[in-house]
C-alpha cells in the first residue's frame, strides 16, 4: 500500500515552522499628554541638546554620538537584561506593559523613521515576542519644544500595548532614523521613550534549575518536523 501525503500539507507545516513579526502601528500622539518624565524613561536619543534630560535617574540609555546626516549609527541597540538589576529597573519603571513615545525636535526638516523592533527573550536566549516596524515613514514634529511624545507607537493597533510575555529574561530594542538638510537636529534631541501603562514583568528563569529538562522545539519547529517525518514516511511506503 502507499501512503502520500500532499505536497500542500508539507509546505503547510514548513511554513508553520518560519516565526514572523507583529506589526508596530504609529499614530499621532494627543499633545502634552506623554512626556520622558519618571514613569516615562528614556530609550535613546539622537544629536543636540542635553539629550535624555528628563530621563529616571540610573536608567541606561543608548544616544547618538556620531550626529551629522543620517543618524549615524542606525540603527542603534539597546537591551535590558544583560546586566543585574537591570529587567527589575525595567518593571519599577514600566511594568509589563507599555507604549512607545517618539518626540521629535526639528521644525525644519521632517525625519524618517527607518527602523523600529522590540523583542523579548527568555532564559535561553529564545525570541518569544517580536514586533517590527515597517516601511519607512515620514515623521515631522507635531509638538516641538514641549519635550512631549509627536507619536506614540503601540503593539498592532493604537490600544494594543506591547506586553512582556511570561517567561521575559531579556528586551532588545532598535531604532533608526535618517534623514537630510542642514537643519535636521535643529531643536534638540530627538529621542525615543517608554510610556509605562502597569503590571509587573512576568516570573522569568533568573537561573537554569539544577534538574532543568532538555530543550524542546517550539510549536513551530514540531508541525515542521511532524510535516518532514510524515513526509520521509510517504517516501518509504511509496518504495513496499
Amino acid at each position: 500500500m502507499r501512503y502520500k501525503v500532499p505536497v500542500l500539507t508539507l509546505l503547510i507545516a514548513l511554513i508553520a515552522s518560519v516565526a514572523s513579526a507583529n506589526p508596530i502601528s504609529i499614530y499621532t500622539a494627543p499633545d502634552q499628554t506623554y512626556q520622558n518624565t519618571i514613569n516615562n524613561p528614556c530609550v535613546f536619543y539622537g544629536p543636540g541638546g542635553s539629550g535624555c534630560n528628563q530621563n529616571p535617574a540610573g536608567w541606561v540609555t543608548v544616544g547618538d554620538t556620531g550626529g551629522g546626516d543620517p543618524f549615524n549609527p542606525n540603527p542603534l541597540v539597546n537591551i535590558y537584561g544583560d546586566a543585574p538589576g537591570e529587567l527589575a529597573l525595567f518593571a519599577s519603571n514600566v511594568g509589563a506593559n507599555f507604549y512607545l513615545g517618539l518626540d521629535i525636535n526639528d521644525t525644519s526638516t521632517a525625519q524618517l523613521l527607518t527602523d523600529l523592533t522590540v523583542n523579548f527573550y527568555n532564559f535561553g536566549g529564545s525570541n518569544i515576542g517580536s514586533y517590527s516596524f515597517a516601511p519607512a515613514q515620514l515623521v515631522p514634529s507635531n509638538a516641538n519644544g514641549t519635550g512631549y511624545a509627536d507619536y506614540i507607537l503601540t503593539a498592532g493597533s493604537p490600544l494594543t500595548p506591547f506586553s512582556a510575555p511570561a517567561g521575559t529574561t531579556k528586551i532588545a530594542f532598535t531604532f533608526g532614523l535618517a534623514g537630510s538638510g542642514p537643519n535636521m537636529y535643529n531643536d534638540g534631541p530627538d529621542k525615543l521613550f517608554l510610556i509605562g501603562l502597569g503590571g509587573t514583568i512576568p516570573p522569568g528563569d533568573d537561573e537554569p534549575p539544577d534538574d532543568e529538562p532538555p530543550s524542546v522545539p517550539d510549536g513551530g519547529l514540531t508541525i515542521a518536523m511532524l510535516g518532514l517525518s510524515m513526509f520521509g514516511l510517504s517516501v518509504v511506503k511509496s518504495k513496499m
